[in-house]
């Protein structure tokens, strides 16, 4: 059902289906919203029905506004209350809902006087150019008086919100979580050049996330089973050609079976591939399994709506529209990202600055932290074997809205496709594992 509406009538069946499950939350939308602002059918039609309950200081009755819809009204009704994303995100889709018939009456008045200007004189045109600005400044000062709040009013919501658990994602390791990356409503950036371990370093953290949280990893570049070859290399420790060159023993091969059912048991993750896909459909698979935290491997492949459309605008639109789906759902975006080849003349990733991120400078501007990871890629270093063998990575925290920039030290071995904080290099004690043990799995 979901795939006939537009995006900007999902955002309207959400604010319907905020009210219909909390109803108090959504009482003070219905003196700023009018039926008007919804399209025209089931949306408006319930929209009416609920203004009428509240306006009468009437409860909310979802029979009777289903009755009230029309022939469908049931299954409709039930439609938005069972798909809402958020109830807590009422005012922004509130906000949305506005900001889109502003925009819709805009368009409709610009057409309008567009095909009928040689009907009308100049002096008409300015004076209904004139009553639509005032309507539009009526709305903005109606929707500013929604969210403006008193100084003392603010003071007494932060620390009233102190006391409200902490909803911020932990990976378990200390070295990352002190820089609060994987807040709720967060677009975090992990930037390097190819072959710098990017997607070791994000499964890493996805499949550490996904003990306390659903994860949703999708990866545009490999297949999901290579994806889990990797997984399953790490948590075995087992060196990763062996297993794609399928030369294991049988010993190995038991070890590789016995390690896929705990890994079953212990993890939240979906894992998805796809070539090709615009953020419509992407956003459309994370409504659908309903993460707490989404990956995407990587930004660069996502496709454009429209073909003709230049490779910066496409990208632009969709950091815009990844960072909205990330404050809309409460979740944590991640998203993958190349470096400029430029960085290889200039010292690599080390010198990467975020004007450096491969596309678009939309990257940036819509991440609340950017990630790089400062790994040597020259082609020129030999292939590590065994568990002694590591590389020095650092991982630099360039951009950090909600606290701190920095670096922090790690080893990757690219053999098992596995990332550890490098202890030895921070001065303190055993590993930092936060109480988590191996990345993936305990026995």
């Amino acid at each position: 059902m979901q795939e006939k509406y537009t995006p900007q009538q999902r955002v309207q069946l959400s604010f319907l289906g905020a009210a219909l499950v909390a109803p108090d939350t959504c009482r003070d939308a219905f003196q700023r919203l009018t039926p008007a602002m919804f399209d025209e059918g089931e949306p408006r039609r319930l929209f009416t029905a609920l203004y009428g309950m509240i306006a009468a200081g009437r409860g909310i009755d979802q029979v009777t506004a289903a009755q009230e819809v029309g022939a469908d009204g049931q299954a409709f009704v039930i439609y938005c209350a069972e798909t809402v994303p958020s109830v807590s995100h009422a005012e922004e889709y509130e906000q949305d809902i506005i900001e889109n018939y502003r925009r819709r009456r805009l368009k409709e008045l610009c057409l309008d006087i567009s095909l009928h200007s040689e009907d009308e004189s100049s002096d008409k045109t300015c004076g209904r150019l004139q009553s639509e600005l005032a309507q539009q400044n009526a709305i903005c000062n109606a929707l500013a008086d929604s969210s403006a709040r008193e100084w003392a009013d603010v003071v007494e919501e932060a620390l009233g919100a102190l006391a409200s658990p902490d909803t911020n994602l932990k990976t378990g390791w200390n070295t990352v979580d002190r820089y609060g990356i994987f807040q709720r409503e967060n677009v975090a950036v992990i930037a390097g050049r190819p072959g710098g371990g990017k997607t070791d370093f994000a499964l890493t953290l996805a499949a550490r996330l996904s003990k306390q949280y659903r994860v949703f990893y999708l990866t545009m570049e490999e297949t999901r089973v290579r994806l889990m070859y990797r997984i399953l290399s790490k948590t075995c420790r087992i060196d990763h050609g062996r297993i794609r060159d399928r030369s294991l023993t049988p010993e190995e091969q038991q070890t590789l079976r016995n390690a896929g059912e705990a890994l079953k048991r212990h993890h939240n993750m979906v894992i998805d591939e796809g070539s090709g896909l615009t953020v419509g459909q992407i956003r459309a698979k994370v409504l659908r399994y309903r993460p707490d935290v989404c990956f995407i491997d990587h930004c660069g492949l996502i496709a454009a709506d429209d073909p003709r459309a230049k490779r910066v605008d496409t990208i632009t639109a969709a950091t815009n529209m990844l960072k909205q789906m990330a404050k809309e759902l409460g979740i944590v975006v991640v998203e993958l990202v190349q470096l400029n080849r430029t960085t290889d003349r200039r010292g690599g990733s080390t010198a990467a600055a975020l004007a450096d991120l491969k596309g678009s400078g939309s990257y940036e501007e819509d991440a609340n932290a950017v990630l790089f990871i400062e790994s040597a890629v020259d082609g020129k270093q030999e292939p590590l074997h065994g568990d002694d063998a590591y590389r020095e990575v650092d991982v630099r925290v360039a951009k950090n809205r909600d606290g701190e920039t920095g670096r922090f030290p790690m080893r990757w071995q690219p053999q098992y496709h596995d990332w550890q904080p490098d202890t030895g290099r921070m001065g303190y004690g055993p590993m930092d594992t936060g109480g988590y043990g191996g990345a993936y799995y305990e026995d």
